[in-house]
Order: structure tokens, then sequence, then C-alpha cells
């Protein structure tokens, strides 16, 4: 777990007299930063006392986000920007300030920023400050975050990526490697995707069986394919073995041309030639 210090500035605009406003000022000594890590997810988050918080996020598959979420109960959020700014130690002659990025995703008390996390991300590694404006139809506020030591920061999180899973488990639960036309052995071009999946297997301990099923297209007697379709199969274990995954996970088998993902009508179509790969977890 990684911490470091963050002072909290929370003001408030009005835009005209109908839209109210509050201010809020969380002491430096109780703002810091904490790295929420796992296989699965790396989230450097800042808890805000009395209103919530706001974190950069990351799990395997998902561009990186910016996050703000408001503890409950709160008024849905309608529009919120983020933009970089020098924190007042720098010398005028860094630039980090940035325009104002729209978030791009609202959910009740909830706003993500998709387009502004990895440049600001950047820009916090560099010393710079972000300043929120949060609103809706009632309120607006305003929100400016300063940190310190902001590069030793960004590094633990960095660290915590390298670590995580190259797939999600949405990416890693069904895999289909395909083969050329007549080729019972994986290409080269397809042991990156044998690799990742074999990675996700090690970080993984609630998969608890394997299926891995041969297809062919429909060229050929039902006799060859079916052979076909077993040496296919057959190498893709025994790849998944050499990369670390226990032989007793995998269950092997061959449908020839039984199960084509199209009716090709005779013709050799791609998507039939392939080893389909399902992972089966245990159900808690």
């Amino acid at each position: 777990m990684s911490w470091f210090s963050l002072s909290l500035w929370f003001s408030t605009s009005a835009i005209g007299t109908a839209i109210a406003g509050s201010v809020l000022i969380q002491p430096a000594e109780q703002a810091q930063w904490q790295l929420d890590s796992s296989a699965f997810h790396c989230r450097l988050q800042q808890r805000v006392s009395g209103l919530g918080q706001v974190s950069f996020a990351l799990e395997p598959g998902q561009p990186l986000q910016l996050d703000v979420e408001l503890a409950q109960p709160y008024p849905a959020l309608e529009q919120a920007t983020v933009a970089a700014r020098n924190a007042d130690w720098q010398p005028d002659v860094i630039q980090l300030e940035s325009l104002p990025y729209i978030a791009e995703l609202y959910h009740d008390s909830r706003v993500s920023f998709l387009q502004a996390a990895l440049p600001l991300f950047q820009q916090v590694q560099a010393g710079a400050w972000l300043q929120f404006e949060l609103g809706n139809s009632r309120q607006q506020q305003q929100l400016l975050l300063t940190s310190v030591r902001g590069h030793e920061a960004v590094e633990q999180f960095r660290g915590c990526v390298a670590k995580m899973s190259p797939l999600s488990w949405q990416q890693a639960r069904d895999t289909d490697i395909v083969f050329a036309s007549g080729q019972s052995v994986v290409d080269r071009t397809q042991l990156p995707v044998l690799q990742k999946l074999a990675r996700y297997l090690q970080l993984d301990p609630s998969v608890k069986k394997i299926l891995i099923d041969g297809h062919t297209d429909d060229v050929g007697t039902a006799l060859a394919n079916r052979q076909l379709s077993k040496e296919r199969a057959d190498d893709v274990a025994a790849r998944l073995i050499e990369l670390g995954v226990k032989a007793s996970m995998l269950e092997v088998r061959a449908h020839g041309n039984r199960y084509p993902l199209l009716h090709s009508q005779g013709k050799a179509e791609q998507s039939h030639r392939r080893v389909s790969i399902r992972l089966i977890r245990t159900t808690s």
C-alpha cells in the first residue's frame, strides 16, 4: 500500500441566484492517496471526508479512467469538468495547465473521465494539481486537489499495472485459436494469445476446468476431419501445459466439422478451423 500527502481546497461558485453552494475544507494531514491493488485492478484513490473519493482506476482490458464519486445523499451530477494546473510551488516556466476535459460517463453521484485520465495521470506525476468543476441545476462546486510526491505515487501505481492480469474474465473465459487449412500446429502468431491466457490462469484460482474443443471446416471426409480436430486440440493443450497450466485442469475434445460457426456449404471457412478454449469457474 502506498500513500502520499494531499491537501484539498473545496469552494463553490454560483451561476445566477438559483444555484446554491457549500464549502468543504479538508485538513492536509487527513488527505492522502491510497493505492488499492490486486491482480485484476489498480486504483489510486483519495478519500475526501464528507465528500466521497477521487481515483485513477484501471482494470484488464479497460482504459484508465479518472472517477469522482460523491457520498450519498447527494443530488445526481449533471455536469463535470477537470483540468490540470501548476502547483503553487512550481516555477512559471513549467507549463502543466490543460484545457478542461468533460466527463463522459455519469451515474447518479459518480462521474468518469476517460479521455482525460491518461494525460492528467502524467500531469500528476509531474506535480500538477487537478481542478474539478462539479454540479447540477441547483449546485455548482469547485474542487482543487494539490498533491505532494505525485511522482512516487504514480510509479507505484505503474508497478501494480505491471503485475496485473493481461486479461479480464470476460476476455479470458472464451478464446478461439484459429488454424490454416490442413494445419494442426498452433501458428506462432497465436502464441501470445495462449501466453496471456496462461498468465490469467496463474492469477485466477477460481478456474477449475478448461474445455479444449477442436474443430475443422467441412472440406474432407468426416474421419479425416475428426482426426485433424483432435490433433489441433492436443497441440493447444500441450502448449498450455508448457506454459505452466496443470494438465489435470484440461478436458480435450474433438468434434471434426460437426459444430460450424457458419454454414460454409463446402467452402473452407477459417472461423470453422479453430480450437475453442472455455474456462469453467467454481460457483460461490
